[in-house]
């Protein structure tokens, strides 16, 4: 539409007097000028690489993609595409020269709002992380973690926040925490300390104030979601009590921006074009939707969020379940604001807890020391919501760690797969966090897929091997050999910050079987190569149901790719999990990682 704009105002050239004729010369050989520079709906860009890895078994290796508006035309060498370039205006682009092309990443299970969230607290972590933007050193005991604690305390002492908040304590790296310990800590300053999973925190007497909770609240919460006396809320307790008054702060302009920033940032360097938003509404529904206009669309970034509501709470939050329905449904169905966030019948079930704060449900023996896990969702709650999605059509995600929380998915959708039978991948389990052999095989038969998180066994292995699971039933963590060997299509994903959103990083984890301690849990076997890269790019997109447009690079598939320094499919496999992306291609338009 430029050239034709640029075009008619030339041919409005010729008609000026003869008094004009040498402006209008000098401006005709503008006009031509930028018409031949202005690239049209029509021009093809068609950028040349050292090596594309296209994820489609068809035509598995190039090195040359051709680009028109945001979708691919054709994939091969030059000459391949000698056909579409002589019968259409094109340009060729070369900065990829030395670059590898793989399709762009895909963590089916990531939510950039809580990822904003971390990015703007303070990180104390039992491991150490490596960020696009700086590193965190690992804090792995209690006097390290305390140490680390008032000294942040101290640092922000007058940042002017209304409430302190720090992520990644784990008990069992760090020792237990009290209300009554961050009350010697810090007297007058609210404090959040978040558990590592997320799923859980404690709370000073001044952070309850300011929170405006009191014991009633908690009332009707069982001992073990609220433990008021020492402050600490869990699962249902912190979801749908404390989250929601933290809302209008941890969701404000001031304290989300700069965190979405980061999060936008980091997700670049790690080669992401599209991400599953698991639990859309779990804060806020219309603060959530405000914020992801304000830090997604307004700032236009090059990666793409597919909303999957979060069913418990959005019953709650709007009536109960028959009007809950109507609303998401309603939204889902209705067309997509910006490129930047994608709607579709998919929905978010949870059943167990968090595996991080062993809160999974477990079968017999249980845990170790004998304490039980946790439901998130009360079981005829569950079973209600699965039965509503399930015939009104919607992909079903289900949050299920422990092998008995799967067990009891795969009962309900079993019962509802008898009354109103549906195709595969109508069931994803999400996490896929403890399982054994029964597990897998019933995944298997009923024809669900499996997005699992992979770090859990790099992460948790060495102490779950200690305390929780003993040895033999820690090598059970992410079993995903077994589902690969039956057919079962897998993604991995991150579920930032229980891991990190490096999705070759994961991949390495699943290839690998290792802890950070360099233990190898094997058997059961780690993924192949394939099978790993598969599940961040190709079978990530299938469970999402998005592998018409995503997951490979091909002709009619959206122009998203992932620009890296090396090629994945022949690096040592150490090497993978630390290997450099230059950037992203999002939709036909290239942004670079920062540098730091």
């Amino acid at each position: 539409m430029e050239g034709q704009n640029v075009n008619v105002n030339c041919r409005f050239c010729f008609s000026g007097s003869r008094a004009v004729l040498g402006i209008l010369v000098a401006l005709l050989s503008w006009c031509v000028v930028g018409a031949a520079g202005a690239q049209t709906d029509d021009e093809i860009t068609v950028y040349v690489a050292k090596k594309i890895v296209t994820m489609d078994p068809t035509n598995p290796i190039a090195t040359a993609v051709a680009v028109r508006g945001n979708r691919v035309v054709s994939v091969g060498s030059l000459g391949d595409l000698k056909p579409w370039l002589d019968a259409h205006p094109h340009r060729i682009d070369d900065r990829f020269k030395d670059k590898v092309l793989m399709p762009g990443l895909i963590d089916p299970h990531l939510h950039p709002l809580l990822g904003a969230i971390q990015f703007g607290t303070t990180w104390i972590t039992p491991e150490p992380w490596l960020l696009h933007d700086g590193q965190v050193p690992a804090a792995t005991s209690p006097e390290q973690y305390l140490a680390r604690l008032k000294q942040a305390l101290e640092e922000n002492k007058d940042s002017g926040e209304p409430i302190f908040i720090t992520w990644g304590w784990q008990e069992a790296d760090h020792g237990p925490m009290t209300k009554a310990m961050l009350d010697e800590l810090a007297p007058d300053t609210p404090v959040m300390v978040w558990q590592r999973s997320v799923h859980e925190a404690v709370f000073n007497t001044a952070a309850l104030d300011y929170m405006k909770l009191s014991e009633t609240d908690a009332a009707r919460y069982s001992a073990s979601e609220i433990d008021w006396e020492n402050g600490h809320f869990v699962e249902a307790g912190f979801f749908e009590v404390a989250l929601p008054r933290l809302a209008p702060y941890i969701l404000s302009a001031e304290f989300i921006g700069a965190g979405f920033d980061r999060n936008t940032d980091y997700l670049v360097s790690g080669g992401i074009t599209t991400v599953g938003d698991l639990a859309t509404g779990q804060v806020d529904w219309n603060l959530e939707l405000a914020t992801f206009k304000q830090n997604l669309i307004d700032k236009n970034v090059p990666y793409r969020t597919v909303i999957v509501p979060a069913a418990h709470v959005m019953a709650l939050a709007n009536g109960g379940l028959d009007q809950s329905f109507q609303f998401i449904d309603d939204y889902l169905t209705s067309e997509a604001p910006a490129r930047q966030l994608v709607h579709g019948k998919r929905i978010k079930l949870f059943a167990d807890g968090a595996m991080f704060s062993q809160a999974m449900q477990l079968s017999e023996p249980g845990y170790i020391d004998g304490h039980a896990g946790e439901w998130i969702t009360p079981q005829e709650d569950f079973e209600a919501q699965a039965r509503k999605y399930w015939n009104e059509g919607y992909r079903i995600h289900v949050h299920a760690n422990g092998d008995e929380g799967i067990r009891f998915t795969l009962d309900v959708f079993e019962q509802l797969q008898a009354e109103n039978s549906r195709g595969p991948n109508a069931l994803v389990i999400e996490h896929f966090g403890y399982a054994d052999e029964y597990v897998i095989r019933r995944i298997a038969d009923f024809g669900a897929t499996v997005s699992a998180n992979p770090y859990y066994l790099t992460g948790l292995g060495d102490s779950y091997a200690e305390d929780g699971l003993g040895p033999e039933r820690a090598r059970r963590i992410a079993p995903l050999a077994g589902l690969a060997d039956r057919g079962v299509p897998i993604a991995l994903h991150s579920d930032f910050g229980m891991a990190p959103a490096r999705p070759l990083y994961l991949a390495w984890s699943a290839m690998t079987r290792e802890t950070l301690a360099g233990e190898t849990f094997a058997p059961p076997r780690g993924l192949t190569r394939d099978e790993a890269l598969k599940a961040v790019t190709v079978d990530a997109a299938y469970i999402l149901g998005l592998e018409q447009d995503l997951g490979s690079i091909q002709s009619g598939k959206l122009a998203d790719f992932a620009v890296l320094e090396a090629d994945p499919t022949t690096v040592d496999i150490d090497d993978l999990k630390d290997l450099a992306v230059w950037g992203v291609v999002f939709e036909g338009e290239v942004r670079q990682a920062p540098v730091q």
